[in-house]
């Protein structure tokens, strides 16, 4: 298989969709090669089924226009950073090879929210050792690691930067309301529909973090390490 520009990973199915389906929107529609990993299938979930959901997310990465997507089997609600999880996700990013990775920020409330952000971190470490478990593949280390922050609880993390997803918001939006089971409410449920409750909140993160750089829709991110910039007069934002 040849080396993708992105590798976009998630906890769950829907959690791509949710936190950066606009930045991976934005990259395949200029001609980025982008490639979806979830890490388990989702099957604590309280509505639907592991294979609906499975079909949803395929139809969700045909709407975001990505090359690929895989779903892991570790166990929803019980991701955790230890090697056996790790070398799972280590297997993957040697394998598709990409140039940069996009995860979840590590400051969450979902416990697997966090766990898998650790996960992603160690196996794009290790992956890079040559002498580190190579019956798992041919040593490779993307070049970057990214943290996605837009749907974060912690509001006060301040982005290293923010992509501007307002030309494919809709996009985003259609991906998301791909998982059908997972908005649909079992009979006699009242409460407000979670799709109607999603949405809200992707609307308020997306236009929050696009209003940091005089946009209507972003979604922010953080890197670890600093970014290298060639050009100054291509920065771009909000006038000072």
């Amino acid at each position: 298989m040849d080396a993708f520009d992105i590798l976009a990973t998630g906890a769950h199915p829907d959690d791509v969709e949710l936190v950066m389906g606009g930045t991976v929107a934005r990259e395949t529609a200029r001609g980025g090669r982008v490639a979806l990993l979830d890490l388990t299938r989702g099957e604590r979930g309280s509505r639907g089924t592991p294979e609906t959901r499975m079909e949803e997310a395929q139809a969700a990465a045909r709407v975001l226009g990505a090359a690929h997507r895989e779903t892991l089997a570790l166990p929803d609600a019980g991701l955790q950073p230890v090697p056996e999880q790790r070398d799972t996700v280590l297997a993957v990013v040697r394998r598709l090879r990409p140039r940069v990775v996009l995860t979840q920020h590590w400051d969450q409330r979902h416990p697997d929210h966090a766990a898998a952000s650790r996960i992603v971190y160690e196996a794009c470490f290790f992956a890079g050792l040559r002498n580190y478990r190579p019956d798992l593949g041919e040593a490779w280390r993307p070049r970057k690691l990214a943290y996605a922050v837009t749907m974060t609880e912690v509001t006060d993390i301040r982005p290293s930067f923010v992509v501007d997803i307002s030309a494919v918001w809709d996009t985003k939006l259609q991906a998301i309301a791909a998982y059908q089971s997972q908005w649909t409410p079992p009979p006699g449920e009242t409460q407000k529909l979670p799709l109607d409750l999603f949405r809200e909140r992707v609307e308020l993160a997306g236009r929050r973090h696009g209003q940091r750089i005089g946009v209507p829709y972003g979604e922010a991110w953080v890197t670890r390490e600093p970014l290298v910039v060639d050009d100054l007069l291509a920065l771009e934002g909000e006038s000072l």
